[in-house]
C-alpha cells in the first residue's frame, strides 16, 4: 500500500472516531483513540455477525482449522469456555 492508500485509510478512521490527527505540527501524527482490547473486540464481533451469522462456534471452528494450535492455546480456550458455560 502506497502513501496515499495509508492517508486515505487514516482519514476514514478519523471520521470513524478510531483514531485522532494532531495536526500542530507539518507532519500530521495519528494515535488510537480506544484501548487495543476494546478495538479487538469491536472487529471480531463485527467479524463474527457479518461473517459467521453470529456463530461463535462457526467462528471458531474455522479459525482452529487454519492452523496448528499449541496445547497451552487449547488449554486456555477450555477455560474460557468453562467459564461462560
Amino acid at each position: 500500500m502506497g502513501y496515499t492508500g495509508v492517508l486515505k485509510l487514516l482519514q476514514i478512521m478519523t471520521a470513524k472516531g478510531l483514531v485522532r490527527r494532531d495536526e500542530r505540527e507539518r507532519a500530521h501524527v495519528y494515535e488510537a483513540c480506544r484501548p487495543a482490547e476494546q478495538t479487538k473486540r469491536q472487529l471480531a464481533g463485527d467479524v463474527l455477525q457479518r461473517v459467521f451469522e453470529g456463530s461463535a462456534s462457526q467462528l471458531m471452528m474455522h479459525v482452529l482449522a487454519g492452523r496448528r494450535t499449541s496445547r497451552e492455546e487449547i488449554e486456555e480456550l477450555r477455560r474460557i469456555l468453562d467459564s461462560h458455560g
